[in-house]
């Protein structure tokens, strides 16, 4: 199962401090409101909470101050996870304090209880962004937790009662797949064209030593070849170390490399097979750029010595300092490339090169390649189905080739499988299912059963599955031939494909003969047959 973000303090036991006094109280007393963040590639985060001061929370304001101090000290969250607590956690919670505090609720230390972080939640729910669009449930949930990272850590150090302070699951719901928002569509064949073109012949122009840009740019042109090509995450592959051969290791087939990088939420090494290039315009190989990576940073590693840089292979020199590339880095050298070449999208909106854009693509060109084999999708991203389900753009074409991410196990009910009636099958837990709502009702999306891997079926169940497979056939005429085949050949096909064969034929010809003449009195009914239709 995928290891979500952890954003929690964890290391060494907890280091005690002192509740902050407030103004009011000792108008003498400097309040600490500065946290410097120590982060990779050389950056520094300075976390400055001065303004909040005067506010009627000076005390909040400096325990949380000196707790952020000693998560740095104790390297526990990351710098990188720290840096995302302060930037999108406690800038949102200190807004909210400042709306309560003028709203004549007190937000010292001693007055932080359930209620408060229910109205938190509250508050996190009503956000909007600049777009006028409110907040998703997700980004709520995000920064909810990353705020209760630190009340927790204040938790620990005794400066906050932790009884009934968080609820188990304030945002129910929020990480559901299909309610996802601000889902970046994977590049179509044109698109990647149109950034493959240019791409290819600036990396060509970075091979011959022609380019006219900055060290920074080469190198970000370099790895975002790489990333187009590989559908890798940045971050580990950022830190590559300057000795390829710890990194690229030798493969039996000829021209293939495997690529090792350490992921440190999942805190273990991920091979991926390098391969070339299916590309019919240029292949571009993996391993000569980053050979071609170390000659460009060869001046920014000698000034690296010594550093937290030394011995990386992306680093680059910046007004005398060494530099490590970051996705903020890259970011630059894709905004000025989609500037240079006038990059656009099929419907006319700005064509930006981005890692999980490249990692988008490259999972649902291997979906579609594959014949919508969801196992051969996650291995080739090094994730688990689930998670990868998260990368795929599912349109009507895709289903129709996907395939069952469920089970079948030739067995009758009267054997060990445990799982609860569907319309037409079994399901392994119809409230917290891979798709299931999980917000306390029953998932009643019976159709989306053939491409949830909870999904389970027996022998017992043909008689019933075939009977909403004839019933599936019998909407053609009601909903059209075009909306037919869009919304439902994909399920017959699975049906067919994926389940069908798996039992003894005679059993399959039996049954399903059986629910043609005299149908499952669950699709005999008009009301379910009118449902149906409305999918």
């Amino acid at each position: 199962m995928a290891k979500k973000k952890d954003f929690r303090v964890g290391g060494s036991p907890s280091e005690p401090i002192v509740p902050i006094p407030s103004v009011a109280a000792k108008s003498a007393l400097i309040v600490p409101t500065c946290v410097s963040i120590p982060l990779p590639h050389g950056r520094v985060y300075e976390a400055d909470f001065t303004e909040y001061l005067g506010r009627g929370f000076d005390d909040t304001v400096g325990a949380i101050t000196l707790v952020l101090r000693a998560m740095v000290t104790q390297g526990k969250p990351e710098p990188l996870s720290l840096e995302s607590i302060v930037r999108s956690g406690l800038n949102s919670w200190f807004r909210f304090c400042v709306e309560r505090s003028s709203s004549g609720f007190s937000m010292s230390l001693s007055k932080i209880d359930g209620d408060v972080i229910d109205a938190f939640t509250g508050w996190l729910s009503t956000r909007v962004k600049a777009n006028g669009e409110v907040w998703s449930k997700n980004t709520a949930r995000t920064a909810y937790q990353k705020v209760c990272t630190v009340l927790k850590a204040l938790v620990e150090r005794k400066l906050l009662t932790g009884d009934g302070l968080f609820k188990k699951n304030p945002f129910p719901g929020a990480t559901n797949v299909l309610r996802r928002r601000n889902y970046i569509e994977p590049l179509s064949d044109e698109e990647r064209s149109r950034i493959l073109l240019p791409l290819i012949r600036e990396v060509a122009e970075v091979f011959e030593g022609t380019h006219p840009g900055l060290v920074v740019t080469q190198l970000g042109l370099c790895v975002f070849a790489i990333l187009l090509k590989t559908g890798l995450n940045p971050t580990p592959f950022l830190e590559l170390p300057r000795d390829l051969e710890t990194c690229f290791l030798s493969h039996p087939r000829k021209n293939r490399k495997v690529l090792v990088t350490f992921k440190r939420r999942a805190n273990k090494d991920i091979p991926t097979p390098i391969e070339p290039s299916a590309s019919k315009v240029v292949s571009l190989d993996v391993y000569r750029l980053c050979e071609r990576a170390l000659l460009l940073s060869e001046a920014a590693s000698k000034l690296a010595a010594g550093t937290s840089l030394e011995g990386l292979l992306w680093v680059y020199e910046l007004d005398g300092a060494v530099r490590g590339m970051s996705t903020q880095t890259l970011s630059g050298v894709a905004n000025a490339f989609t500037a240079r070449h006038g990059l656009v999208r099929d419907d006319g909106s700005r064509l930006k090169m981005s890692s999980q854009l490249f990692r988008n693509t490259k999972l649902n060109r291997v979906w579609r390649a594959s014949r919508g084999d969801l196992l051969a999708t996650a291995r080739s991203g090094s994730n688990t189905p689930g998670t990868v389900q998260r990368y795929l753009s599912v349109t009507p074409e895709m289903l129709e080739e996907h395939r069952m991410a469920g089970e079948v196990l030739v067995e009758t009910l009267a054997g060990t499988v445990i799982r609860e009636n569907t319309p037409h099958s079994g399901c392994k837990d119809v409230f917290n299912g891979e798709l299931a709502p999980k917000d306390g009702s029953v998932c009643m999306d019976f159709l989306s059963c053939f491409r949830c891997k909870s999904q389970v079926v027996v022998q017992d169940d043909l008689y019933k599955l075939f009977s909403f497979y004839w019933a599936v056939f019998s909407q053609k005429s009601h909903v059209g031939h075009d909306r037919w085949i869009a919304l439902f050949r994909w399920v017959t096909r699975v049906i067919d494909r994926d389940i069908a064969s798996k039992f003894d034929p005679k059993i399959v010809a039996r049954e399903k003969a059986r629910a043609r003449k005299a149908p499952h009195p669950i699709w005999r009914s008009p009301s379910v047959l009118a449902a149906l239709r409305s999918v």
